[in-house]
């Protein structure tokens, strides 16, 4: 199975992983928003979101028992969870049939627009009233971009920041509640499409264990590292990633 493959070739992928893994040690988000742009430099992109099934259900589920969790954040965020399922299931059913350079410009375009958003300055607040509903907006959003690409963040971070009386701690809950409600039946829809077949669920498993390594890395060198510095550096990396993305779709 590994024969198929050279070395050269599985190291940037255990880079990749690993780096992504330091990324969600350090931050708390980002895995596939590195990880899979790397790894689509060598890989066909299918194969590079195929293989973050199972290190994103990892990352995410350890994310969550360390966060604190509160019935009132499932009350509070359940419709961005349904529109996460929905927008999940139409996803994957476009990336099954969906062509390399159309999903290649799609996830780069995703990761650029994350960068600037990130890097800017801009916000806006939701009011009261309008968080549920919003919620099944962004979450249905949230899920058709990451059935289609893994990137299930930038839609979700969008709304919570969004929502003024949301401090770091239940910004924290949310966001690992969220994650864990998309990346599971999203693994799941990968695998009932026949996206994630027996040999990918092999790479996949095995793949997070540099992801696990990095993580483990990432929450010690967290103390150490200037969050603006940080932060700065991933949208840097964020960019160049989507650019490359692009670049190789066109040419």
């Amino acid at each position: 199975m590994f024969a198929d493959y050279e070395l050269w070739l599985i190291a940037w992928c255990f880079f990749a992983l690993g780096f992504g893994g330091f990324i969600k040690g350090a931050l708390g988000v980002g895995t596939p928003l590195l990880t899979v742009p790397m790894m689509a430099m060598v890989l066909p992109p299918q194969m590079a979101i195929a293989i973050m099934a199972i290190p994103v259900v990892v990352a995410n589920l350890w994310q969550f028992s360390q966060a604190e969790r509160s019935t009132a954040v499932v009350r509070r965020f359940w419709p961005t969870f349904v529109g996460i399922l929905i927008g999940i299931w139409v996803g994957v059913k476009i990336l099954s049939v969906i062509d390399e350079q159309t999903l290649l410009v799609t996830v780069g375009i995703a990761v650029i627009a994350f960068a600037l958003l990130q890097g800017s300055s801009y916000r806006f607040y939701l009011n009261e009233s309008m968080i549920k509903p919003s919620g099944g907006v962004f979450g249905l959003a949230s899920g058709l971009i990451g059935g289609i690409s893994s990137f299930f963040g930038p839609m979700l971070v969008v709304y919570l920041i969004s929502i003024r009386d949301l401090n770091k701690n239940q910004f924290v809950s949310a966001i690992s509640f969220l994650y864990v409600s998309a990346v599971v039946p999203w693994a799941i829809s990968l695998y009932l499409f026949g996206i994630l077949d027996q040999e990918m669920l092999i790479f996949s498993t095995l793949a997070a264990i540099p992801v696990i390594l990095g993580m483990v890395l990432g929450q010690r060198v967290r103390g150490h590292i200037s969050d603006e510095k940080f932060k700065t550096l991933i949208i840097g990396i964020l960019m160049v990633s989507g650019v490359a993305m692009l670049w190789r779709a066109f040419q």
